[in-house]
């Protein structure tokens, strides 16, 4: 048997993006046939799926309910959605590490009285490998909008957060490339 192992994350996300259906019958062996519904748990360990299901259900991430037709839902809930988002914002990375020809630059005043979000948000930008140009100016050589908005959403900073689309920086861009090539991106 080659059980692969699955995460918490994993059954979150396929619960948050399609829900599942189970028949009733079902019940009992719910890890079983949670499993046989969804290819992408075909090898897992079902086990493991039904001690998550049970945990993230006593947990109130997800919760389970016998529809008219008799079938089984499982639906995760606002309190679920929320633990996907700290995975998305613990594991945060950009999309593409392909060059457009344009400079990204994230500009932002975030007040003392959000100072912890504002040392985060600078933490973040630096594990995304954006180069620091000043405290509040940082500058990435890759598309990043997405990932600087959820950043901004998550930390709730959105109003003093600027993302500024170049396509070339007058002084100083061969010393940001230079920085790159020293990270190993070239």
């Amino acid at each position: 048997m080659n059980d692969k192992k699955i995460l918490t994350r994993e059954v979150l996300k396929v619960i948050a993006v399609s829900g599942i259906l189970i028949g009733s019958a079902f019940l009992p062996t719910l890890p079983m046939a949670a499993g046989a519904v969804i290819k992408a748990w075909k090898d897992i360990n079902k086990k493991d799926l039904g001690r998550i299901i049970k945990r993230l259900e006593k947990q109130e991430m997800i919760f389970m309910e016998e529809r008219a037709d008799g079938k089984m839902a499982i639906q995760i809930t606002d309190k679920g959605r929320k633990r996907l988002l700290e995975y998305d914002f613990e594991n945060i990375e950009l999309k593409t590490k392909r060059r457009d020809g344009k400079w990204r630059l994230v500009i932002f005043d975030i007040p003392e009285d959000k100072k912890n979000a504002r040392d985060v948000f600078r933490r973040k930008l630096l594990q995304l490998d954006f180069i620091r140009l000043q405290d509040s100016v940082f500058a990435s050589a890759y598309p990043c909008k997405a990932e600087v908005d959820f950043l901004c959403h998550f930390l709730g900073i959105s109003d003093f957060v600027t993302l500024v689309s170049l396509n070339k920086i007058e002084r100083g861009e061969q010393l940001i490339w230079k920085k790159y090539r020293d990270f190993g991106d070239n």
